[in-house]
């Protein structure tokens, strides 16, 4: 397992050490949906089977919704 630093808005923002092998691993542990979120690991956009290593920080962010107006 790599050892992470995890950055959601889900828990206002506020980074936590965690430990897990993927983002969707990191999410299931939270216990947070990843509907409408985009993740990050460090500055890229990556998909939620991405393998981890230690010291990455995984970004849990909100995708920008568009009105139909």
């Amino acid at each position: 397992m790599a050892n992470v630093t995890v950055v959601s808005y889900h828990n206002g923002g506020m980074p936590r050490e965690m430990e897990g092998n993927t983002p969707a691993e990191l999410a299931r542990i939270m216990d947070i949906s990843l509907t409408g979120v985009k993740v990050y690991v460090d500055d890229d956009e990556v998909k939620t089977s991405k393998h981890l290593a230690d010291d990455d920080i995984v970004s849990f962010q909100r995708s920008k919704v568009s009105s139909g107006c």
